[in-house]
């Protein structure tokens, strides 16, 4: 019987890929001398491409956007400090998080949520989706001292819930840290599908949007 959902944040409950081009547009118009304003549109598709969905640590991908475009010196700095100051109040959720969420709620599922960065960025990323109260528990990585798909961090989160991993499903997705860690931990893994990454083999449910986990885990009530 599932007693608890737990989600990830990124490009789970985040768009990060909307978001990440919304900051890319307004980095843009922060910073008019960084880039060459004619090729503005080339830089952004350029910079989503690098961007490897977010999956590339902030100093080698800004550090990338400077010897690729070569732009001036510092300019990697300039860039990561803007991403830093602005990116977490930028987000744009995915559809129907809230609804889920509540939803969840009135069917007397606890929440909680499981985040690879760190506490400073991805508290205001929660903050900003306006998902502070939203969850009974959340554990992020860099907070915590382990990282996806470490089974502790999955182990502590369900502890904290009070309830055995077994009774609790997992929602993310990227395979390797939510999928594959959610089941090591003894969860049931729920993949929300991206074609950016390859599909796991090992997910017990596969969803499109939010809102699919609510028939899934009403048959688990039962």
């Amino acid at each position: 019987m599932i007693e608890a959902v737990l989600f990830d944040l990124d490009g789970t409950l985040l768009d990060r890929r909307a978001t990440f081009r919304r900051h890319l547009d307004l980095q843009l118009a922060r910073h008019p001398g960084v880039f060459r304003p004619k090729e503005a549109s080339h830089y952004v598709a350029r910079l989503l491409e690098l961007d490897e969905n977010g999956s590339l640590d902030r100093d080698r991908f800004y550090a990338s956007a400077e010897a690729e475009f070569d732009l001036g010196p510092g300019s990697a700095a300039v860039l990561k400090e803007d991403f830093e100051a602005h990116f977490p109040e930028e987000c744009i959720p995915l559809p129907n998080v809230h609804e889920t969420l509540r939803e969840l709620r009135t069917m007397g599922i606890a929440l909680g949520l499981i985040t690879n960065g760190r506490g400073l960025i991805q508290g205001r990323k929660i903050r900003g989706l306006s998902l502070a109260t939203a969850f009974d528990v959340v554990v992020i990585s860099d907070d915590f001292g382990y990282r996806k798909p470490d089974r502790r961090i999955f182990e502590h989160a369900v502890s904290q819930l009070g309830v055995p991993s077994a009774g609790a499903a997992y929602v993310g997705d990227n395979p390797a840290p939510d999928v594959t860690g959610a089941r090591l931990a003894g969860l049931h893994p729920i993949w929300r599908r991206d074609d950016f990454w390859p599909a796991p083999a090992d997910a017990d449910h596969v969803i499109d949007d939010l809102l699919e986990v609510l028939p899934w885990v009403r048959k688990r009530q039962r």
